[in-house]
């Protein structure tokens, strides 16, 4: 029977695109298998969120002491936020430089105060180590599609830069730790954004939910006869014979295992409950909703799990200084609570949240904004976490050949590769150190065996 909780057009909006790719699923090209018990199994669950437009990172993280903040401001010119408005962070780098943190992100800097997050400095999609000279020569092995939207949001969902896939590393857990999946069971992979790329297997696909749970083929609560009348007609399509047409067929089999996944993710949500205050915004409530999930997985039968998380808006073309500043708060506080929950729940010991985005973005000024550029700063957050670091080399924030990183415009070369980031997550959450090559197949170019960022001390 069924489940009367969210409208059938809703349902039919939201389902088309899982239905299409599963039916596309055996199409795509896969990640190379690296052979089997190549993770091992444990509670964690990675959420990655996504800040899709490009965050301008280097006005998020800013460096504060006399000399480093003087390129800064010369370099941002109308940009530059005033020393006065930083957050000051606690905790220097390794070469004793002191940070600040934009005023719209007071919970990041109390996390990082406390030594429950770390930023990765000047990090981006790199398809081998790049040197200035050969970026101008021509000589360099760039990302495809450098500075692209489309591309390099993908580029971060696979870390393959040197070819668009559609296949992405959690979808690679999945294969691995799910092969033997009923229709019925929920994937480990979670996405509160719809279809995407990072969860994307050559057997797997994400299960898709909003910030109010699944959705299945519903009707209305109310008992007006026309309702009972609908549910009657849906419930025989679910059980009809399609008379041997394999396009009816398929679509049927895919329609009953969407509910019945459904029906599974809904009952096992009953009398979840997530404590604490979360703020109204989309992000947040996405937020509460993965914290809910974790929560539940034992009833999913699950152990470990990824969630994917977009956060739209951050193309800052113009009216930068404005508008990062409400983006960024709304990040902060969502993170913040995020974070708080898990701890009352019991769970920050098992939960890693890191973010990402298409690009960082020059440094200069367009005016009253910045365009794309390569490399910037992201996030990685939660109780496993080696905490109020920042990972890796700051980068001179000056402009020409006062920059070795600077191929024009404050475009920076990534220090960093995304393959580094991946490597230090995925060794938490279980993956063996001999499958990383399978895994991220540019890795040794960057990083010799046994190297890590040290993410996790």
């Amino acid at each position: 029977m069924l489940t009367k909780t969210l409208t059938r057009r809703h349902f039919l909006s939201t389902s088309g695109t899982a239905v299409t790719g599963a039916m596309m699923g055996a199409a795509m090209p896969g990640i190379a298998n690296a052979g089997a018990d190549v993770i091992t199994a444990q509670k964690k669950a990675l959420v990655f969120v996504m800040l899709d437009g490009g965050n301008d990172s280097f006005n998020m993280l800013v460096p504060n002491d006399g000399v480093a903040y003087d390129v800064y401001a010369k370099t941002r010119s109308n940009l530059a936020l005033s020393k006065g408005d930083l957050i000051a962070l606690e905790h220097a780098d390794k070469h004793g430089q002191s940070f600040g943190l934009h005023s719209a992100a007071p919970e990041l800097a109390s996390l990082y105060n406390q030594k429950r997050l770390a930023f990765v400095s000047n990090v981006g999609p790199l398809v081998d180590r790049v040197v200035k000279e050969q970026f101008y020569d021509g000589s360099a092995q760039l990302p495809l599609g450098l500075l692209s939207h489309a591309d390099q949001f993908k580029h971060w969902q696979t870390s393959r830069p040197d070819m668009r896939k559609e296949e992405g590393w959690f979808g690679y857990f999945a294969d691995e730790l799910q092969s033997s999946r009923s229709a019925h069971e929920i994937s480990m992979n979670v996405s509160l954004a719809g279809h995407n790329t990072v969860q994307n297997g050559k057997k797997d696909l994400p299960y898709s939910i909003t910030d109010q749970g699944s959705v299945g083929l519903v009707t209305n609560e109310d008992k007006a006869a026309m309702e009972d009348g609908l549910t009657e007609s849906l419930n025989g399509l679910l059980t009809a014979d399609p008379k041997g047409d394999p396009f009816k067929e398929t679509y049927l089999r895919l329609t009953r295992d969407a509910q019945a996944q459904h029906e599974t993710f809904s009952a096992a949500m009953d009398g979840i409950d997530v404590p604490g205050r979360f703020p109204v915004s989309p992000l947040a409530q996405q937020l509460k909703m993965v914290a809910r999930t974790i929560a539940m997985s034992d009833r999913l039968g699950l152990e470990q799990q990824t969630f994917f998380v977009r956060y739209i808006g951050w193309d800052h073309h113009d009216q930068l200084l404005s508008t990062h500043a409400r983006m960024l708060s709304v990040l902060s506080q969502a993170l913040g609570a995020f974070q708080t929950a898990l701890d009352d729940m019991g769970l920050s010991d098992r939960v890693v949240t890191f973010t990402g985005s298409d690009f960082g973005r020059t440094l200069t000024s367009n005016g009253s904004g910045t365009d794309h550029g390569w490399g910037g700063n992201t996030l990685v957050m939660g109780g496993p976490v080696a905490g109020g670091r920042i990972v890796g080399d700051y980068p001179v924030l000056g402009l020409g050949d006062d920059n070795p990183l600077d191929v024009g415009d404050g475009v920076l070369i990534p220090s960093i590769s995304t393959d580094e980031l991946y490597a230090d997550l995925s060794l938490w959450f279980g993956v063996r150190p001999e499958a990383l090559s399978s895994l991220f197949p540019n890795l040794n170019r960057f990083a010799e065996p046994g190297d890590r960022l040290g993410l996790f001390g």
